[in-house]
């Protein structure tokens, strides 16, 4: 015996398949279990799977698990959701999302999807002789924040050469660091982010990152809406806005896989 759910994989951050950062939505599975959707992780290879739930008073449940458990939330899987619930045939422009971590509003904005998330701001923190030593380079900068350590450049073909000691890059306590510089090309900044320590030794594109470093680029451009660029091997780009409390984070998506995905009843 097993369940079924409705399976999709969304590129977000751009819109060739082989660009962005691709996440697996499932639908139409209120009656499978915790263990099977952790095994969906397993079944996929994927670090995060977004569980999109029929919606209920004006608000869409959304889940998330890793192969471990259930899970606060990813950025990237966050616009993927939004993806599968703004095409889903039924003309919507808008969704509030019901997280274990808040609710989340996404709109669509012309042809991108735009979801809200709150700030996480960064402290000033001398860490700069450690991340010279992990990065290569040393920064001008550093902050800190729950999610991870920034290094802040002035040059953004720094960020692009950028050769990082990833064991370096794991002995610091926080999930992620993150590299950045203004930005070139038409994006106001470059941004590359490690992450060793969850199995990401460079993420393709992270929308968490943004909640750090756009207020911190806003006040140092003097504006509010920041076009980001993503300098990984995959590449991305994330159009943001400092709304002050909240930071809107958004970009292109794809679909890419549409099917059914039969999961062990567990």
């Amino acid at each position: 015996m097993s369940s079924r759910a409705n399976l999709f994989q969304v590129v977000t951050f751009a819109t060739d398949p082989l660009h962005g950062n691709p996440a697996f939505v499932l639908s139409g599975a209120r009656d499978v279990s915790d263990a099977a959707l952790m095994a969906a992780c397993t079944i996929l290879d994927t670090d995060v799977v977004a569980v999109v739930d029929d919606a209920s008073n004006g608000v869409t449940p959304l889940r998330f698990f890793t192969s471990k458990g259930p899970h606060g939330g990813a950025g990237h899987a966050t616009l993927a959701a939004a993806h599968v619930a703004l095409h889903d045939g039924a003309a919507k422009r808008a969704v509030t999302f019901h997280t274990a971590n808040g609710d989340r509003a996404a709109q669509l904005d012309g042809t991108r999807i735009a979801v809200d998330f709150p700030v996480m701001p960064g402290a000033s923190v001398d860490r700069i002789t450690d991340i010279a030593a992990a990065l290569g380079v040393r920064p001008n900068e550093t902050l800190v924040a729950p999610f991870g350590y920034v290094a802040i450049y002035d040059d953004p073909d720094v960020i692009a050469d950028m050769r990082p000691d990833l064991d370096r890059v794991a002995g610091f306590d926080r999930t992620a660091v993150i590299a950045t510089a203004p930005g070139r090309d038409g994006a106001d900044i470059v941004i590359r982010v490690f992450a060793p320590n969850v199995g990401l030794p460079e993420d393709p594109v992270c929308g968490t990152a943004h909640r750090i470093i756009v207020p911190y680029w806003a006040e140092r451009m003097g504006k509010k809406r920041i076009h980001s660029r993503q300098l990984s091997p995959r590449g991305g780009d994330l159009f943001c806005e400092d709304k002050g409390e909240t930071i809107v984070i958004g970009g292109e998506s794809r679909l890419v896989i549409d099917g059914t995905i039969r999961l062990p009843d567990r």
